[in-house]
């Protein structure tokens, strides 16, 4: 396939601007109908560093691990359960990586050469930090969980259970290094997508034998379902990870022109959505007495702001396209048909009716941040860029 050589000449205010040279590589890439331009560190970088820091923890980690047995005169370690291998990866692989990334974390926001971080306000770095050791967590709790099951009853010597420590670890912490690295502020999207998911999804595993179906959704929280601080520490994390991403697109927004009064408003009640739903989580449903009360009032007012907002979106949000609109007014007739199926009709149960308003509300409230996402990519800076067929 014959290839024709371009050159693109860049104003010397970007080249100061990137701090770029000639020995910089510059990437270009395709994104819808915009081409992006953009300085990367390369993969060789990234693993230069990680491969370089993660095998400290790890080995202190793993010999801590050898001893702490042989000190108990344990010669016979079983993957699960109190004692096991699940529960020293659990104790000791996820601190040895909450401290790699949180220590690799800090210093690429330190790093004043380091754009990926820039529009990252410290105050909001507390909340990725804890919301990537939960995700952690809740990662290697599902992943020995699924090992109990597949391999139930399976142990191994010592020296064996040390060396597969070894390799549980070493994956964690090079996992959690790469990503503080890598780590660029529109993936706080991904991160909240990731995080109350996962939460929930966890939650409806280890309960499965509960039948929670039986009851209702807000069932996984009661003091009836197994681990359910999980979930209601899901949903409070999820909240304050919505409070942080609300905040870092709204002061994008600003800097790109985009202010007055409706945007306000709208930041306002997406803000109150968050504060909803983390009261969803802070107050389970036990029972009948005041912390049902405060779930139910927290519950009815997250479905009130949705609607709020789905109706007022096209008022509320500056350039909103025809095919957002249509679908919020179709997830908004949904909303409505699936309550009149379950309050009028009884069709529904109350547990499909609930993870139907919260597929749909969860769904769209995505949607929504990605296109303010969307207005916060495009710059008011631009530059003027020449293009030559290379002689």
């Amino acid at each position: 396939m014959k290839q024709t050589e371009y050159k693109i000449k860049l104003p010397d205010e970007l080249v100061k601007d990137l701090e770029l040279d000639e020995t910089n590589k510059l990437f270009l890439k395709k994104e819808s109908n915009h081409i992006v331009i953009e300085k990367k560190q390369t993969i060789s970088e990234f693993q230069q560093v990680s491969l370089r820091w993660f095998l400290l923890p790890v080995i202190l980690s793993s010999l801590l691990f050898f001893g702490l047995f042989s000190y108990q005169n344990k010669y016979q370690i079983p993957m699960t359960g109190d004692l096991s291998i699940a529960s020293a990866v659990t104790a000791l692989g996820l601190l040895s990586g909450s401290i790699s990334f949180v220590i690799f974390f800090i210093k690429e926001k330190r790093n004043d050469k380091n754009n990926n971080l820039s529009d990252i306000h410290w105050r909001n770095v507390p909340t990725i930090i804890f919301s990537y050791i939960v995700t952690l967590m809740l990662g290697i709790l599902s992943f020995f969980w699924l090992l109990g099951v597949i391999f139930e009853g399976a142990s191994f010597d010592l020296y064996t259970a040390t060396a597969i420590f070894f390799i549980f670890t070493a994956v964690i912490n090079y996992f959690m290094i790469y990503a503080a690295l890598s780590f660029t502020s529109p993936m706080i999207v991904r991160l909240l997508i990731f995080v109350i998911i996962g939460g929930v999804f966890f939650a409806m595993l280890t309960n499965s034998e509960s039948r929670w179906w039986q009851y209702n959704f807000s069932f996984l929280g009661t003091n009836e379902a197994i681990n359910s601080w999980q979930f209601n520490l899901t949903l409070m994390l999820s909240a304050l990870l919505m409070v942080a991403l609300i905040d870092y697109l709204f002061v994008n927004l600003e800097k790109n022109n985009y202010s007055g009064f409706r945007l306000l408003l709208l930041r306002i009640l997406l803000t109150l959505v968050a504060i909803s739903l983390g009261g969803v989580g802070f107050f389970p449903n036990n029972g009948k007495g005041q912390l049902h009360i405060l779930h139910t009032k927290a519950a009815n007012l997250l479905v009130l702001l949705i609607v709020i907002l789905i109706l007022g979106i096209k008022w509320l949000l500056p350039k909103v396209t025809k095919e957002f609109l249509i679908i919020s007014y179709g997830i908004a007739a949904t909303l409505i048909i699936a309550n009149f199926l379950f309050q009028r009709v009884g069709y529904l149960s109350l547990t499909v009716f609930e993870l139907i308003a919260f597929g749909l509300a969860f769904s769209w409230i995505m949607l929504l941040l990605q296109h303010i996402q969307k207005l916060t990519n495009f710059s008011n800076t631009e530059y003027e860029i020449e293009i030559k067929k290379s002689s």
